[in-house]
Order: C-alpha cells, then sequence, then structure tokens
C-alpha cells in the first residue's frame, strides 16, 4: 500500500460536483438609453450593466438606436461594451423638443424592444427594466410569454409627470388607462424599486388608487462617481480659468434644461445681480428649455451669464467642480415624482445646493437633513437673490456648506452602496440570491 496521503477535495462538503455547478445568470436589460450616452439615465443603467458583469453575469442591454442628442448619427445595431452585449432596437429621431416627437420616439422604441424580448431572446434568467414611460409593459410582456421574472426600475413617474404638466387630463381616459397597465406591471414585477421615500410613497398611493394591494418598494438612491468626482479648488481647476469662474461666485447649472426645471428663476437672479461683479451663472447642458433661457439672457444683454453644450465624460471631474453653489431645481408640479440626478454629481463636487424646490422634496429633505445647502421655493426670485447675497458675504459659511455636501455624499450616496443593493435586489429576484 501507499503511504502517500489522500488528495483532499478543496470544494465544500455542501458544493455541488462541477458538472452541476449552477451557469452564470443571465440577465437582460431594457432601457431607452446607455452606452456611449452621456445623459445621466444612460450613465445610471451603464454602470449596473457593468457591475452586474463584473460580478458574474451574462448581460445583454436592450436600448435604442436613436441617440440622445438629436443631431448625433446613429448607434449600431449590435454592439459590446467589454464583456456587456448590446443590442438596439429601431427607434424614431423626431425632435424631442415637440411633444410630439417624444411620444413617437418612445412609442416607437417600445415597439421595437417588445419586439426584440419576444422574438430575439429566450435565454434569460431574468430582465431589469429601467426607466421609460411604459417600457414596463415589456416586462409583463415578457413573463406572460418567457415566464421570466422582472424586475422595475421606477426613476420618473408616470403618467403622474404627464398629467401634472397638463399634456393629458386628470382625469382623462388614457390616464386611467395608463394607471390600470402600471398597477399590472407592479404587481407582477419580481421586485420594484425607486430612488427615493416620497417617491415609494407616490407610487404606493397610485396602487392604492387602482385598488391594488400594496406593494413591497424598494428604495436605492441613485449616485455618482467619488472618485473621479471630487472638490477641487478653482484655482487649480483648468475648466474655471478657462470660462471666467475664478474670483467670482460661480452658480453652476449643470445638466438636462427641461421642462421640468425652474431655470428661469435663476436667469431672473442674475438679472437682479447683473451690477454685481462677485456674481458668475454658468449653464451647462441641453434640453427643452436651453433655446428659451438663451433668448431670455440675450434679450436682456445679461453680461454674467454663459451658456455650455454637455461636456464629455472624461471633462465631467472638472466641468462639475468650476463653481461653488449648484443649482438643483424642479417644478413644483413635479414634487413626489423625480429627483434630480444632478444632487449626486453636485455633492460629490462638494458644491453647496441650492435647492430650487418646494418643502416636500427629496432635495429639501436632503438639505435640511445634512446641512449641506439652501432651499429657496420656485419662482422666489427675491428669495434667491437674498440667499446668493448671504453666501458672498459669508466665504466661511460657504465653505461649511460645500464640506457637508461631501460629507453627505460618502455616507449616503457612493456607487458601491446602491450597486450592492441592486446586485442583491436582482439575485434575489431571479432566485438566485437570499430571499
Amino acid at each position: 500500500m501507499s503511504d502517500a496521503a489522500p488528495v483532499r477535495d478543496p470544494r465544500p462538503p455542501d458544493a455541488p460536483p462541477p458538472s452541476l455547478a449552477p451557469a452564470a445568470p443571465k440577465v437582460l436589460i431594457l432601457t431607452h438609453y446607455f452606452y456611449p450616452e452621456t445623459a445621466a439615465v444612460a450613465q445610471f443603467t451603464t454602470e449596473i450593466a457593468q457591475d452586474l458583469a463584473r460580478r458574474g453575469c451574462k448581460v445583454t442591454v436592450v436600448t435604442s438606436r436613436a441617440p440622445y442628442q438629436r443631431d448625433a448619427p446613429s448607434l449600431p445595431a449590435n454592439d459590446w461594451l467589454g464583456p456587456v452585449r448590446i443590442r438596439r432596437a429601431l427607434g424614431a429621431r423626431f425632435d424631442k423638443r415637440r411633444l410630439w416627437g417624444r411620444i413617437c420616439n418612445l412609442a416607437t422604441f417600445v415597439a421595437g424592444a417588445a419586439v426584440e424580448l419576444t422574438c430575439g431572446f429566450r435565454g434569460y434568467d431574468g430582465l431589469v427594466v429601467c426607466n421609460a414611460p411604459l417600457l414596463g409593459a415589456v416586462g409583463w410582456l415578457g413573463r406572460l410569454i418567457r415566464r421570466r421574472p422582472y424586475v422595475c426600475i421606477v426613476e420618473d413617474i408616470y403618467p403622474d409627470l404627464a398629467a401634472r404638466f397638463g399634456v393629458i387630463g386628470e382625469r382623462s381616459l388614457i390616464r386611467r388607462l395608463w394607471d390600470a397597465v402600471n398597477a399590472c406591471v407592479y404587481a407582477n414585477a419580481a421586485a420594484v424599486i425607486t430612488l427615493g421615500e416620497r417617491m415609494r410613497a407616490t407610487l404606493a398611493a397610485s396602487q392604492a388608487r387602482a385598488g391594488r394591494p400594496p406593494l413591497a418598494i424598494r428604495v436605492i438612491p441613485s449616485w455618482a462617481d467619488g472618485d473621479a468626482i471630487r472638490p477641487l479648488p478653482k484655482a487649480e481647476n483648468p475648466f474655471a480659468r478657462e470660462h471666467g469662474a475664478l474670483g467670482k461666485l460661480t452658480i453652476l447649472y449643470s445638466g438636462n434644461m427641461g421642462l421640468a426645471h425652474d431655470l428661469e428663476t435663476v436667469i431672473a437672479a442674475a438679472d437682479a445681480l447683473r451690477d454685481d461683479p462677485r456674481f458668475f451663472f454658468l449653464f451647462i447642458g441641453d434640453g427643452g428649455k436651453r433655446a428659451r433661457l438663451v433668448e431670455m439672457a440675450a434679450r436682456q444683454r445679461l453680461p454674467n451669464v454663459k451658456f455650455l453644450p454637455y461636456q464629455p465624460v472624461g471633462r465631467l471631474p472638472l466641468s462639475l467642480t468650476c463653481g461653488d453653489v449648484s443649482v438643483v431645481t424642479m417644478e413644483p408640479a413635479a414634487e413626489g415624482l423625480i429627483i434630480p440626478s444632478k444632487i449626486y454629481g453636485s455633492l460629490a463636487a462638494g458644491q453647496a445646493i441650492l435647492g430650487l424646490v418646494g418643502e416636500a422634496t427629496e432635495v429639501a429633505d436632503i438639505i435640511e437633513r445634512h446641512q449641506c445647502g439652501i432651499r429657496v421655493s420656485p419662482g422666489d426670485t427675491a428669495a434667491l437673490v437674498a440667499a446668493l447675497r448671504s453666501l458672498a458675504d459669508d466665504p466661511a459659511r460657504l465653505s461649511s456648506l460645500q464640506q457637508r455636501a461631501r460629507a453627505c455624499f460618502e455616507s449616503h450616496f457612493r456607487r458601491e452602496l446602491a450597486l450592492d443593493a441592486y446586485w442583491e435586489t436582482i439575485l434575489t429576484a431571479i432566485g438566485r440570491g437570499k430571499a
């Protein structure tokens, strides 16, 4: 007999044999915008997909072939982002600044996504539906046809937004049908995720209005890249030097200039402060209101206002830190229905938050809880001007607000915290995690 020691099996006693080890989870993600788009919703979904792939999932993304920016070329139908497969469905490219254009673009993408899901993909374990109006219905259709679970991520609450902004009637047939579809979509989802407590309350109220039982809605806040975007002294920031932000209290707005953002009040404040050389207002981005804002500033010949286009992702660490105060604004009609994603980048950049929002908003809650900025009611130009003058008169207070902003980000809105929560929720939904 041999005296050699027996070979030990390195696997845990309860591990299945190699031939029976579970295959990597296959996750399909539906989202209107994805890489290489730079809009916040695209970056959000791209990072979720990349994180799932890093953790061992096989990830396929179904998105739109039509780009976010209207003057950009169409994107290829098939693509890869590292190990993430990208399949782009056909979608119209009408002018998003017009309501009919947005509706046509969305309708054609939802139809294209439905075709891709029902005809093109069979072997996925679970579906993640990221926010776009009625896109959740595609997840519901996939469950009916493919018998696969789906997770809904609700970033903007429709049809409530459309009703509050007068796009559809509060009691219209379209509103009632849309509510009924949403109620079925959420009730049949393996998990429903939204971005804040006030949004969760709105969704719960909507389900109750539709006569549905309460949902187990999970809140996972959004985030920013806190490693790339960090506080940077303006004197060391070439972007600030290039665009005239040095030596002045720079009020920065960076992001979508859409219908849900009260930016007219910011222009009015710039007009009131036009003769005070301490102030500079910098607007970066695009959207439905941009042309109107540019026209307002030009008509009033404001010497303290500058507009720039969206900046490349690689420039964001400089553009987001070129200000002193970051404007986060939301029209009253949008309260409880959205959270402006720009607040996370602003917190990461160590900017004092100027919340041009109502009291019943997530932004107001963050400002109040963490003492990292000032809240002003939308439309209150006099209060906004007074708030800006108080910050210019008290640099020590401004510095304190900026430090608290970054501390708030570190404690609550780091990317790793959110991605861990998404990983747990998605794996549980597809039966691979802990219940």
